[in-house]
């Protein structure tokens, strides 16, 4: 073999554990989502609001921009060297009866992959998992609280001035 096709190897070798270690990161994100629909029990059906087209928003971090929403999981999810990858969520709220105001919870989700440990950060708290199994992970304590720093979130009051709490909630005063 040339020093040219071990090369040529070497290189395929990586790509593909590159992709099967992507494609793992893929499903510990859809783990974590769909553990968060189950949990907070996140309508399926579409919300028939004009513009809005789920319940649960999928979020890609764009340096520049903030949170851009995307059609899928897969489209949201960034991957970074290291084991690293990060994803966001847009959870709808909306003010009964009639749906006004409304608006997205944001907040994202990162990931570290460090041999056999996940390490899964969101809303400022770090949950580890075991990552070297195939089985689904226990992710109860990562849902419960994000629903607590979310409802936390909503404790804020409204006042004169503009601000916003860490998850996205804008809590400035609306002028109708």
């Amino acid at each position: 073999m040339s020093l040219y096709d071990q090369l040529n190897s070497a290189y395929t070798t990586q790509v593909h554990e590159n992709n099967s270690f992507i494609d793992q990161n893929m499903i510990f994100a859809e783990q974590i989502v769909n553990a968060l629909i189950n949990f907070l029990e996140i309508p399926q059906k579409n919300p028939d609001l004009k513009g809005v087209e789920s319940y649960l928003q999928y979020l890609r971090l764009d340096r520049e921009k903030g949170y851009l929403a995307q059609e899928s999981l897969a489209q949201a999810l960034s991957h970074f060297p290291e084991g690293k990858f990060q994803f966001g969520l847009g959870l709808l709220l909306a003010a009964q009866p009639d749906h006004h105001p409304r608006q997205f919870a944001t907040f994202a989700i990162d990931g570290d992959r460090d041999g056999d440990r996940l390490k899964v950060g969101v809303l400022g708290k770090e949950f580890e998992y075991e990552a070297a199994t195939q089985s689904e992970l226990d992710l109860k304590a990562l849902c419960t609280h994000v629903f607590d720093d979310l409802m936390a979130g909503l404790s804020w009051r409204i006042s004169d001035e503009v601000e916003k709490t860490r998850i996205g909630f804008d809590v400035t005063p609306l002028e109708d």
